[in-house]
């Protein structure tokens, strides 16, 4: 009876060490001890910010938050070739190479609406034909040269004496696209997709792979500005009255143009069209706009206390970075002037994602509200026809079924200092790409960041408690390049 016993015993203890065994193969062994973790779709622009968000994301527990891809944004802030050598030699540096990298492609949008299989995304939406190179409508807002595209593709001239490189490196007729990089990560599995540039990649995904849908748990979005109010250009409190306030005040960003449009945030305004389709696409979403990155300005203690703790190459390669910014900076307001903005978009999506069913967003960095929001994709009066919008224009039906006379049907801003913009003595009035906040039902409600929390520690130089994590994270030790 006893030895009866004893077989009974050894094969239930077979039976549940194989359930196990099947649980961690499944999950890892970071499923046995909560959940999996978060498959993360990273989409940049790689500007200077990005590559701080890129290296606080890499530097997270990959059990935690395991970043599967990156696809590059390539209509911004930088150009294709140079964006995908960057991450390359990123990836390489941390050991990193399982991640795979896509880039545009060769495929468009045909004037039936039809998008083609890997649409290169080169354009924004509206300018997207059957060919990959066109109108720069959106772009021009993007300066080429001083603290713009040349300076950004190179990282200010010294990304390759810093980085190594490794056998990756951008092919044009062998680079894997965006939208195969994007089905095949999101079809593996449940996905949160990260954008930290403009949206037209995911965009163009979301429209030609609707059953995919039910695969990406969450949208997290920089960018936009809903309630914001620009401290850049104001008037100090001593100022003569010769002074003239310039984005003061203002909900967005465009340095650039901000006569003609004072309410886009560049992420946004690169593809406000593609941004729309983002936000209304149902999946859960949550964006840090301007509200939040506003209340985290680069200060000197921050920048001191920065240069003093660079133990890691990850550490080192972020503040020599961010250095050559403020070096170059086009006038003495940097530390008014510049945010950490894709970074904290990174720490509050991560810190929310430790949390499971956390629908409130609760996190550590950043205080969290509701709100309703749509994206402006062009100007009243709609249903106007003036050769600017061709969406309208230049079919006899309207693409993508829009409504002939419904929010995307007016005036779309066709340049820097587009004349419908311009106000005589006044704030300019187009509002492409402007992250609004609606009511129903023209908006929907998504989770927004609006404040950024400060250092738990009162006595710390660190006024932001994302200051702490920002360089705790860069230093630690381990996920060391």
């Amino acid at each position: 009876m006893k030895e009866k016993n004893s077989m009974l015993f050894l094969g239930f203890l077979s039976r549940a060490a194989l359930i196990m065994m099947t649980i961690i193969s499944v999950f890892g062994w970071n499923g046995v001890k909560g959940h999996p973790p978060s498959r993360i779709l990273l989409d940049t622009d790689m500007g200077t910010d990005d590559i701080f968000a890129l290296l606080y994301l890499l530097k997270l527990n990959r059990s935690e938050m395991d970043l599967q891809a990156v696809t590059i944004s390539s209509n911004a802030w930088s150009d294709a070739g140079h964006a995908v050598n960057h991450v390359y030699d990123i990836l390489y540096m941390k050991g990193c190479d399982d991640v795979v990298v896509g880039v545009g492609g060769e495929g468009g949008i045909l004037p039936d609406s039809t998008i083609l299989p890997n649409v290169g995304g080169y354009l924004p939406m509206i300018d997207q034909g059957n060919v990959t190179a066109g109108y720069c409508r959106y772009r021009q807002a993007i300066p080429v040269g001083h603290g713009g595209r040349l300076d950004v593709n190179s990282n200010y001239g010294f990304r390759k004496s810093f980085l190594p490189q490794g056998k990756r490196t951008y092919s044009p007729l062998r680079q894997p696209t965006a939208q195969k990089v994007m089905i095949e990560t999101i079809s593996a599995g449940p996905t949160v997709v990260f954008l930290i540039g403009s949206h037209t990649n995911f965009a163009l995904f979301l429209l030609s792979n609707p059953c995919l849908k039910k695969n990406v748990e969450h949208i997290y979005i920089m960018g936009g500005g809903i309630r914001s109010k620009s401290p850049k250009g104001c008037c100090p409190d001593n100022a003569s009255p010769s002074c003239q306030p310039q984005q003061c005040g203002d909900h967005g960003n465009l340095f650039t143009d901000y006569t003609s449009n004072p309410y886009a945030e560049f992420n946004i305004f690169m593809d406000p069209f593609a941004a729309y389709q983002v936000i209304h696409s149902g999946i859960p979403i949550t964006i840090v706009p301007l509200d939040a990155t506003n209340t985290i300005p680069v200060n000197n203690f921050f920048f001191e206390t920065f240069e003093k703790n660079q133990h890691t190459y990850e550490a080192q390669y972020c503040f020599k970075s961010m250095k050559m910014v403020r070096d170059t900076w086009f006038n003495d307001q940097f530390y008014k002037s510049y945010f950490i903005w894709d970074s904290f978009m990174a720490g509050v999506a991560a810190s929310i994602l430790r949390k499971r069913y956390n629908h409130q967003g609760e996190n550590e960095f950043a205080e969290m509200e509701y709100m309703n929001v749509t994206v402006v994709t062009s100007n009243k009066p709609y249903g106007i026809s003036d050769g600017s919008n061709p969406f309208f224009d230049d079919s006899k039906a309207p693409r993508f079924n829009l409504e002939r006379n419904g929010v995307h049907s007016g005036h779309v801003q066709t340049r820097l200092g587009d004349p419908f913009c311009i106000v005589k003595n006044g704030r300019g009035r187009c509002q492409d790409g402007y992250t609004k906040e609606v009511d129903k039902p023209g908006g929907v409600p998504v989770l927004v960041a609006v404040k950024a929390k400060p250092n738990q520690n009162g006595s710390s130089l660190l006024d932001r408690e994302f200051f702490v994590s920002f360089l705790h994270v860069l230093n630690q030790a381990e996920h060391t390049g």
